[in-house]
């Protein structure tokens, strides 16, 4: 049910390869879901572990999340008021489901642009231990136009 609300192909194979690795469980461990297998999507990836103390603390930011984010990702997947970052990272953290999302891209891309995001649990025994990010800003004519038209009335 989860995948049919993904909008974009690099979110549908991320997603595979969450839900493979997976197999009969709910999520994912840390240890079964592999980097490799993101492939081409690796600079957009985040993870952000999910210490219960300290809060979300990004350990991997990739290389491309700064022409989504700007200058520091790992600031920006932790603020609050951002669509996808820390109120999203703590309700897929206490609901162990998956979470995605569409929102206007906030630096770094020119002219309109939208910014794409899922997020997903990864743990075991019902405890997510960390969320594995993905962030994608897409403008012109690979940014669907409905998604652009609701940024621009926004």
């Amino acid at each position: 049910m989860f995948r049919a609300q993904l909008l974009l192909e690099e979110q549908r194979r991320l997603f595979d390869v969450w839900n493979s690795a997976a197999g009969c469980s709910a999520m994912p461990t840390r240890e079964s879901f592999q980097p490799r297998a993101f492939g081409p999507l690796l600079p957009f990836i985040s993870l952000i572990e999910t210490k219960a103390l300290e809060g979300p603390r990004v350990r991997v930011a990739g290389s491309a999340l700064r022409d989504v984010f700007g200058d520091d990702p790992r600031l920006c997947l932790v603020q609050p008021e951002l669509p996808g970052s820390a109120e999203t990272i703590q309700r897929v953290v206490s609901e162990r489901k998956p979470s995605c999302g569409v929102a206007p891209a906030e630096v770094g891309v020119h002219g309109h642009a939208v910014r794409f995001w899922m997020r997903l649990p990864l743990g075991r025994d019902e405890e997510v231990e960390a969320v594995i990010g993905l962030d994608i800003a897409l403008s012109g004519a690979r940014a669907p136009n409905w998604a652009l038209q609701r940024m621009l009335t926004a």
